[in-house]
């Protein structure tokens, strides 16, 4: 098979133009994640700020129940037709639910429609969302010489950690600098139309990729193949349960490490949100900036020791973790945090090539949707307000560290395992 062998330049303009669809998917999520408070009072009528903050949370997780049929059909399509067009449609038809959101009517405005108008812009944005970084993982693993792989894939994540980020720092100048009647009134609003416009650059730069070799070697060799779907899940059964095991941990810490841990360290230190969106920044520098360094380690060393290794020093930290929510110690709660992310990055890194490096190229857009996303919408997304309602039903903030405990104890199981594919092995199709 030709090894592929691109340029610097190359190499950055493929990197920038997957991220870009990367960073609008997650910026547009954590929009919705940051403005919750607002938004809850804006789109429900309930009892309690806290119930509101629930409800708001569940249409976050309710919206990533279509991430799995997202993934099966941009996956599908990337499979049979190519993963640069799969890759454009998906951010064509991301666009407008992003842009939408941002002109919603409010429950002031036309009562109970508003969060069910809301839920429905949750839903298409999360159904083309699927497709996103799995696209991005396929493509950057098959863009790649074989050697040079896990680091490559490592970039997929730094896509949508950067989205977050941009997000988090966006949200934090509105606050900074907008009295709080013109945030409510049209504030928080003019972030998600701002996504619209990030879309257009994605899409842009997306349209100057070239197809990815190893989908052009197939085609050449007519191997791409068009059997039905269940053929597909049958053969890849096995593989696909594996997929979705590497992802259980990674999917529940990312969402409890972005998005409660900021809103506790408001709780227990401060009485507004700049602080937690001032602690979400640092937290995404300490998970972005290592990332592609994790890469290069896997690339010398075993990555499935990595993933052991990081699996087991999470568990081992959830202990202090407990005690740190529980704790009005910011030293002892910034200490835990910070090793626990980076851990977190450790295995982020490693995570979209293990997904990709198990599956076949006539199938791997498919079956990596699939794992990633079926993970991300039953855990990763409902971790929020798994969170919460186990902090009103406990009151103990500790109490979501016995979550995490299941999710690593199922990860761990399956990095064990792993079987790491000898070097200099000839690509399958």
């Amino acid at each position: 098979m030709t090894i592929v062998e691109f340029s610097k330049k190359e190499r950055r303009s493929i990197v920038l133009a997957v991220s870009v669809g990367n960073l609008l998917e997650w910026y547009e999520i954590y929009l919705y994640v940051y403005w919750a408070p607002i938004i809850s009072k804006l789109f429900f009528h309930c009892s309690s700020d806290l119930m509101g903050l629930i409800y708001t949370y569940l249409i976050f997780g309710l919206g990533f129940l279509a991430r799995p049929l997202g993934g099966v059909f941009f996956g599908r399509l990337g499979d049979r037709i190519g993963r640069k067009k799969a890759m454009i449609l998906s951010l064509v038809i991301m666009i407008f639910p992003t842009f939408i959101t941002g002109l919603l009517p409010t429950f002031k405005q036309i009562g109970h429609f508003a969060p069910c108008i809301l839920a429905l812009m949750r839903i298409l944005q999360a159904f083309p969302a699927g497709g996103e970084l799995p696209g991005a993982a396929c493509y950057l693993y098959e863009s790649a010489r074989r050697d040079n792989r896990k680091y490559l894939s490592s970039w997929s994540s730094v896509g949508f950690q950067m989205g977050i980020l941009l997000s988090t720092l966006e949200c934090f100048f509105l606050e900074r600098f907008l009295p709080t009647k013109d945030l409510l009134e049209w504030g928080w609003r003019v972030s998600f139309l701002v996504g619209g416009l990030i879309g257009l650059l994605g899409l842009f730069l997306r349209c100057k990729l070239h197809e990815t070799p190893l989908f052009q070697e197939m085609v050449k060799h007519e191997k791409v193949v068009r059997e039905p779907l269940i053929s597909v899940f049958r053969k890849n059964k096995v593989n696909l349960f594996r997929a979705s095991f590497f992802c259980v941990l990674n999917s529940a810490s990312f969402y409890l490490i972005t998005v409660n841990f900021p809103m506790y360290f408001s709780q227990i230190f401060a009485s507004n949100s700049r602080l937690g969106l001032i602690v979400t920044s640092v937290i995404l520098l300490i998970i972005t900036l290592p990332l592609p360094f994790f890469g290069v380690l896997a690339e010398k060393y075993s990555y499935k020791k990595m993933l052991i290794y990081s699996t087991i020093g999470s568990i081992l930290l959830l202990f202090p973790l407990y005690l740190a929510m529980n704790s009005a110690s910011l030293l002892l709660m910034s200490i835990t945090v910070f090793f626990f992310s980076l851990l977190f990055a450790c295995i982020s890194a490693i995570i979209p090539y293990a997904i990709c490096d198990v599956f076949p190229t006539y199938s791997r857009f498919t079956c990596v949707g699939v794992s990633f996303n079926v993970v991300d919408a039953l855990i990763g997304g409902f971790t929020p307000a798994i969170a919460l309602v186990l902090l009103r039903t406990t009151g103990n903030r500790g109490s979501i560290c016995w979550f995490l405990f299941a999710c690593a104890l199922i990860s761990l199981f399956s990095y064990f395992k792993i079987k790491e594919s000898p070097k200099g092995e000839v690509e399958s199709f």
